[in-house]
């Protein structure tokens, strides 16, 4: 091990002193990284060492839940090594799919051969050199991160993914399909994020299965993380309506204005008592301030907790709630994994196209019982989705109907 570390730090160092920067080509790539013998996945194959590598935010890792739970029953006695980015990777502490967790932060800076080398480091760091039998990509979207050289690097037998997007991706990433062993076909039609992960585990041979009990959010918080929101929030039996609102999103345009949130509590309220959790990070601090003091002044009990929970935190705060109302954000994706009645306003219009990163065909909410609201049609401006860089047609989402299709959920009998 010290030998090939030595001889990393030698080559590190010729790839900063050297002019040619081209990059090793994915076929030369995987002959010196990767694993001797690689092999296309046979679905009979039960592994002992599996790696799932996700380079995404808080939404799409939060699916993988899913698979993993599938992986788990399939396979209970292989080790699951799951790599995810480091933000994500805080909410998967206490997971019980989850052998060994794995943060990972994608080189980004220096030439296109010094990203691959540096990659190609970070798996000896983190993997040694024992390797995988399989391991898989499950990011059906593009991808300008290193992941799939990454997943290589990792010595893996076998690697799954799903087929590169090269137009969206960078040049020097090459043709990454000679990455993999496996390409699973992207298709053409758009699909939920969890369903894109059953194609993965068809292609693996594992058993899908739509629900879990308890569900597999239950996964992301741990008993201190449960303790410590009972402490910030006080919540007993009679709080009444317990909702979970998330008042943020990654992108302004997402964010439904708070006034309407307000007006969807008030109406929620005029029938029982009404307890509302503000749940949102860092930057949310001032939206949740500002509706947690519209509340106060309708005389509604209103708990900020925007800012104030890590997000296994978060996860325990939203298993306490029995209604979720959210933006297109990482937290609705939570509540989702935790099978809570989820009701999304999202900002692409209805007549929009399905292929849209905002588009909720591809992104929308997957518990049990949820609903979608969302502008007819697109506001001035804008065509096949919102371009804008502030609310705009998130704004044409009325708060009746909002507080309507609540009603509506919770008036369908839970399972």
């Amino acid at each position: 091990m010290n030998k090939i570390r030595t001889l990393f730090r030698k080559f590190v160092w010729q790839i900063n002193a050297i002019r040619h920067r081209d990059p090793l080509s994915p076929r030369t790539f995987t002959r010196i990284f990767g694993a001797p013998r690689r092999r296309a996945w046979n679905a009979k194959r039960v592994p002992k060492r599996v790696v799932v590598l996700r380079s995404d935010e808080i939404g799409d890792t939060a699916t993988t839940l899913m698979l993993l739970a599938a992986m788990r029953a399939q396979w209970p006695a292989a080790r699951l090594h799951l790599v995810v980015k480091p933000g994500p990777a805080t909410m998967f502490h206490a997971a019980p799919t989850v052998d060994r967790l794995v943060p990972w932060a994608p080189i980004t800076e220096g030439s296109a051969l010094k990203r691959q080398v540096l990659t190609a480091r970070q798996a000896l760091r983190r993997f040694g050199v024992r390797g995988y039998d399989l391991a898989v990509l499950p990011r059906w979207d593009f991808d300008d991160t290193p992941v799939r050289y990454l997943a290589v690097a990792s010595r893996a037998r076998s690697v799954v993914g799903f087929a590169p997007v090269p137009e969206r991706e960078p040049v020097w990433l090459g043709d990454q399909s000679q990455l993999l062993t496996d390409v699973i076909e992207r298709g053409s039609t758009p699909l939920l994020t969890v369903n894109q992960l059953r194609r993965v585990a068809q292609r693996l041979g594992v058993t899908w299965s739509e629900h879990y009990s308890p569900a597999v959010g239950t996964g992301l918080f741990g008993p201190e993380d449960a303790r410590r929101v009972t402490g910030l929030t006080g919540l007993t039996a009679d709080r009444g309506l317990v909702v979970g609102v998330g008042i943020g999103a990654r992108d302004a345009k997402r964010q439904w204005p708070v006034t309407d949130v307000a007006d969807v509590m008030t109406q929620l309220a005029e029938t029982r008592p009404v307890t509302v959790l503000v749940l949102g990070g860092d930057v949310d601090r001032a939206r949740g301030a500002e509706l947690v003091g519209i509340l106060r002044e309708r005389h509604l009990t209103a708990i900020d907790l925007a800012g104030k929970l890590s997000l296994s935190e978060s996860a325990a705060a939203i298993a306490r709630c029995e209604l979720f109302l959210g933006n297109d954000s990482g937290l609705q994706h939570i509540a989702s994994s935790l099978d809570i009645p989820t009701v999304v306003v999202t900002c692409h219009p209805a007549t929009g196209s399905p292929w849209s990163d905002n588009a909720p065909e591809r992104f929308g909410p997957w518990s049990r019982r949820s609903r979608v609201l969302q502008p007819p049609a697109p506001a001035a401006g804008c065509m096949d989705e919102c371009v804008a860089t502030q609310p705009h047609c998130i704004r044409a989402v009325h708060a009746a109907d909002v507080a309507a299709a609540a009603e509506q959920l919770l008036s369908e009998p839970g399972d």
